[in-house]
């Protein structure tokens, strides 16, 4: 899933949004269908039935902000699509009573609009904005509530959910995290650019979180949130752990991923699709990597014992099977199954390793012409494309990776999707002489999080 990005200078000249979208009077009556375990909300039959508090102008504007979620966002983040998508059943029918849980999706609604339109008014980015910031400042304090009386397991799923949603926007700020039934507070501070220094902040909030709501031994009441929240938070943590120093324990615990039960059939995940087990995979490659690059070339033993754990990872990886019949989501965990065997290969088989990548990059184009880049699962193969894109060594394998993430941008509209595609042309500007997989992995302020 791409996180997204705002846009650059912003002129006033909106433009027109030509995307195939969900009618809003659609997209508005999959809350109808909440599920039971969710807080009573009043669901009114229609959006203008709903009262928002401000001015008419910008009621008006916040009703473009919601109508843009609705229609295009949700449905971009998230493989499961309309009524089977939590970003639309499980959190709007949240935030129809829930300020901060509102503020947050329109702020993330308001972002992808910029991505869409780098033209967008400023009338629209200031609200974007001023909703993220109202956002930021209602969870300071909702935290500082939960640590007073440390026994609302609810409200702390909702602040992970929350925190998570911040994370996708991929904005700057300084932020306040739970941690220990302690507040963190720092200066609230929203910026309108990509700040990988903020997304690390924001990531380790969700790990403070995530440990928290673990040790509670209070049972939440709105499982549908935990389920979607645990998702969301596997997902993204397991990608970032390749370009941050997140312990492997903690961005993916076996508890926490046990209990995230995916969709409607048990199977397919809103963003891990049928690919589970790889996901707890990507932290035990990332770990690896990093430690055999670490490690010094005279001290044999323990080279030795990195080379046995290859190739014991790598056969877990090489023998996994999706249990799926979804063309479209087997492929796409095809897709990470080779970019992790690729990372691995490339790096424990020096000798082989033109042939290995030949082989990689065969797989790869016997998959991306089955995979439609408008597929919703598509949303969540920038990773593994960023994985290939590393290894491109000619201009035809750049060619395939570039088409394919153009593709990507102009359909999803999400800003890692674009980031990515910048910094693999300038990794292939570069040429062949660096070693990219180095700067991968320790260049944190170029190459983070790409998810």
């Amino acid at each position: 899933m791409g996180a997204i990005e705002a846009g650059s200078t912003p002129q006033q000249q909106p433009q027109i949004l030509s995307t195939h979208s969900v009618p809003a009077s659609e997209a508005w009556a999959l809350t109808i269908g909440a599920p039971s375990d969710l807080p009573a909300a009043t669901i009114p039959a229609s959006p203008s039935n709903f009262p928002l508090v401000g001015s008419a102008a910008s009621r008006s504007e916040t009703w473009r902000l919601l109508d843009h979620y609705l229609k295009d966002t949700a449905n971009r983040l998230a493989c499961l699509q309309d009524s089977e998508n939590p970003f639309l059943h499980t959190i709007l029918p949240v935030a129809l009573n829930d300020e901060l849980l509102m503020n947050s999706i329109l702020a993330l609604s308001g972002v992808h609009m910029m991505q869409r339109l780098p033209h967008l008014d400023l009338e629209m980015q200031s609200l974007t904005w001023s909703r993220y910031t109202r956002a930021l400042q209602q969870l300071r304090v909702a935290l500082s509530g939960a640590s007073n009386d440390g026994s609302n397991i609810d409200a702390a799923w909702r602040a992970l959910l929350v925190v998570l949603i911040f994370y996708l926007l991929e904005v700057g700020t300084d932020f306040p995290y739970l941690l220990n039934f302690k507040i963190l507070l720092t200066q609230v501070k929203a910026t309108r650019g990509n700040d990988p220094k903020a997304m690390q902040r924001h990531l380790e909030g969700a790990h403070h979180l995530m440990a928290h709501v673990r040790r509670s031994t209070e049972k939440p009441k709105q499982t549908s949130i935990v389920a979607f929240a645990t998702e969301l938070y596997v997902y993204n943590a397991a990608l970032a752990s390749f370009t941050t120093n997140s312990p492997p324990a903690l961005t993916m615990a076996p508890s926490v991923w046990a209990d995230s039960t995916g969709g409607p059939d048990g199977e397919i995940g809103v963003l891990c699709g049928c690919a589970y087990e790889l996901f707890t995979f990507v932290p035990k490659v990332s770990t690896l990597l990093r430690d055999f690059a670490s490690c010094q070339p005279s001290a044999t033993s323990a080279r030795r014992d990195l080379i046995l754990e290859y190739y014991n990872l790598r056969a877990q990886i090489d023998k996994w099977e999706p249990r799926s019949n979804k063309q479209e989501l087997v492929l796409c965990a095809e897709l990470y199954q080779q970019s992790l065997l690729l990372l691995l290969d490339s790096r424990f088989t020096h000798d082989l390793s033109d042939d290995i990548i030949d082989h990689a990059f065969w797989k790869l184009a016997s998959i991306l012409p089955r995979l439609p880049p408008n597929s919703p699962i598509a949303t969540t193969a920038t990773w593994p494309l960023f994985a290939f894109g590393i290894h491109a060594r000619n201009t035809h394998e750049q060619e395939m990776i570039r088409l394919y993430l153009q593709s990507l941008v102009k359909f999803f509209g999400m800003g890692v999707m674009s980031t990515a595609l910048n910094q693999l042309e300038e990794l292939w500007m570069a040429g062949p002489g660096q070693d990219v997989i180095s700067k991968f992995f320790t260049n944190q302020n170029e190459l983070l999080l790409i998810c």
